[in-house]
């Protein structure tokens, strides 16, 4: 579907919610709470607390760059006969604040999964831009405990019926978001340490290193809105051969343009820098029925991918968390050197 300037958003939205503002309650919102979320984290989130007692609408689909991505028509007539829409927030929908703001004051709740994060002191600035929140706070398991025990309770305002369901399946979920994270921290921490710099497309990992301690370079800010200049690029290249960097990934909802740059830029220093075994999810994660189309199976996708490219086994996945690590991730498949083969996508 053809997508809109803000100009166009602002208007569409006046006329849309018009129309629809005589429409009766859908039925199926008189049985379930109807939550719409926007991006694939904000769906998984809601697929979690809410279970079967929740009528879903997602917008955003896998790989889709919430940084980028304008609500449509469909989209705002969706969330027009919501009860409630949840969003990841810190302006990660950044085409969103109009429509939410109209939204809020005809009585829909708009619920940010980041309030509980900010609120609790956690939220970092982007690099570089003090003053500036980052919004990927997602990739600490520990951030995202908040968001999921936030929601809990923002669904159980709404509806209070069911509050106490919603608060179970919230801190059941909080228990498998701390083996997770057990998990991840044994299988980050065997990488040697004078290696622990994590090289990337764009500025989305500034959470997930700090969690485990690492270090990380990104070509471009945490927006991909603006693409990354010469200098970026000879500058990643540089620290690369500087430091003797031996793997560099790209993101899946991120262009790789970027990163075959880097590529030959290493390759003009007289150096070599392997490509990941596979894409990183970062602003979008898989399709639901992906291992990577949950919030456990991105990062876990995340966590081996990284592990595996840097040619180190990885500890033993949890009995009790759900769901099980598929077997491809735990294979290291032969990598010609770049010098032998193109860059990504050739």
């Amino acid at each position: 579907m053809k997508r809109m300037s803000l100009v166009a958003v602002s208007a569409l939205l006046a006329m849309t919610l018009s129309a629809l503002s005589g429409l009766a309650v859908p039925a199926y919102a008189q049985s379930k709470l109807h939550v719409v979320a926007t991006t694939t984290q904000a769906a998984d989130a809601v697929r979690v607390v809410g279970g079967a007692l929740v009528e879903l609408s997602a917008l955003m689909g896998a790989g889709v760059d919430p940084h980028l991505y304008k609500p449509t028509e469909s989209d705002i007539a969706a969330m027009n006969q919501a009860q409630m829409v949840v969003y990841s927030g810190l302006h990660l929908e950044g085409q969103f604040d109009q429509v939410f703001k109209a939204l809020s004051e005809r009585g829909i709740t708009i619920y940010a999964l980041a309030q509980p994060v900010l609120d609790g002191g956690y939220v970092m600035d982007a690099v570089g831009s003090a003053g500036t929140h980052d919004p990927h706070f997602w990739f600490d398991p520990r951030n995202w405990q908040l968001a999921i025990l936030g929601l809990a309770e923002a669904l159980g305002k709404v509806d209070p019926a069911n509050a106490a369901a919603y608060k179970a399946n919230a801190t059941a979920y909080a228990e498998q978001l701390d083996r997770l994270f057990a998990w991840a921290t044994q299988a980050m921490n065997a990488i040697p340490a004078a290696q622990r710099t994590l090289i990337t497309s764009h500025d989305a990992f500034q959470y997930f290193a700090t969690a485990f301690g690492w270090k990380v370079e990104a070509i471009q800010g945490i927006s991909t809105a603006a693409e990354a200049s010469v200098a970026d690029v000879q500058a990643i290249a540089a620290y690369i051969i500087a430091n003797k960097i031996p793997v560099i990934f790209v993101e899946s909802s991120v262009p790789k343009t970027t990163i075959n740059a880097v590529i030959e830029a290493v390759r003009a220093g007289g150096s070599e820098v392997r490509l990941g075994l596979r894409e990183l999810y970062s602003d979008a994660m898989g399709a639901p029925d992906e291992f990577g189309g949950t919030y456990i199976g991105m990062f876990a996708h995340n966590v081996a991918t990284i592990v595996r490219s840097f040619g180190v086994e990885l500890p033993a996945w949890p009995d009790r968390l759900m769901p099980a690590l598929p077997g491809e991730l735990l294979k290291y498949p032969l990598q010609l050197p770049f010098s032998m083969r193109g860059g990504v996508g050739d």
